[in-house]
């Protein structure tokens, strides 16, 4: 009993139990938009991070300066876990734990800053594509 005990504990801390349940909940569509967002922060592509949003969202503008600020001084490694989900086929809210590790674009690469957070989406379906609608907090993606 003690030993299944600690291999369960070690499964979730090792993320594997707590993790999987998530990713079945959030629709594939909607975790291709969230992974294109963070590929496109990886591949120093302001303009495909910020496809994955409503431009009439609140703070798109911030937004939009912050990820172009960022992407212009720094290389970004992104990487996006989902960790909640809740909605149905029109509308989702997503927790996402999400590191960014944030490197010098000059010759030194030294490395600036490594971000984890929570960041929390609001999607929607727009025709037949999802869009972010809301995302908070914005500032995890400034310069």
């Amino acid at each position: 009993m003690r030993l299944r005990v600690l291999l369960l504990a070690g499964l979730i801390m090792a993320g594997l139990i707590a993790s999987a349940p998530a990713f079945a909940e959030v629709p594939a569509d909607v975790l291709k938009v969230i992974g294109e967002a963070a590929g496109a922060l990886s591949n120093d592509d302001p303009s495909g991070f910020l496809d994955q949003f409503d431009r009439n969202m609140p703070n798109y503008s911030v937004l939009r300066a912050d990820v172009e600020g960022l992407l212009g001084a720094s290389q970004v490694i992104s990487t996006v876990e989902p960790i909640a989900s809740e909605g149905d086929d029109r509308k989702q809210s997503v927790e996402l734990d999400w590191l960014l590790a944030v490197n010098e674009k000059d010759q030194s690469g030294i490395r600036k800053d490594t971000r984890r957070g929570i960041v929390k989406c609001r999607l929607e379906r727009q025709g037949k594509r999802w869009k972010i609608v809301a995302l908070e907090p914005v500032d995890f993606f400034r310069p």
